[in-house]
């Protein structure tokens, strides 16, 4: 009696092991065909941060005590970023705020994914234009 136990479980450990190597291989699979999608998702998000970066930069400048009020007006032009092969596309629009001595700004960039899809991230803000110096002056004792 003993020795037909044992030889009926020696076959099964065959089996476990086979169906175990059919999960793993098809959760392999899985995740082979998951790469390509987790790379062109990766792809777009540096994009996106570059794209972000860009239109920061370009609000910082206008922000900066040494571009006077006059630089801040409507512009459009295209930057090719260093680090990849994408070229991005900057527009900025001024709007007189219903303040005095503020102006709307928005920064627009746009660039053409892989997949030719067009991405687009814009940041608005309010930005003084009235002189730094004169804002101090407001500041010192009489």
């Amino acid at each position: 009696m003993n020795a037909a136990r044992f030889h009926h479980q020696r076959g099964l450990g065959l089996v476990e092991a086979l169906i175990a190597f059919l999960v793993l291989s098809l959760g392999m699979l899985a995740v082979v065909r998951l790469q390509p999608a987790l790379r062109q998702h990766a792809e777009i998000a540096r994009q996106r941060a570059e794209a972000v970066r860009l239109a920061q930069e370009d609000i910082e400048h206008l922000r900066s005590a040494a571009a006077p009020a006059a630089t801040i007006v409507p512009a459009a032009f295209d930057i090719d970023a260093a680090a990849a092969s994408t070229r991005y596309h900057l527009q900025r629009e001024v709007d007189a705020a219903a303040w005095p001595n503020l102006r709307t700004v928005t920064v627009s960039v746009r660039w053409p994914a892989r997949d030719g899809e067009l991405q687009q991230v814009r940041l608005a803000t309010l930005i003084g234009t009235a002189d730094p110096a004169i804002a101090a002056l407001s500041l010192l004792p009489r």
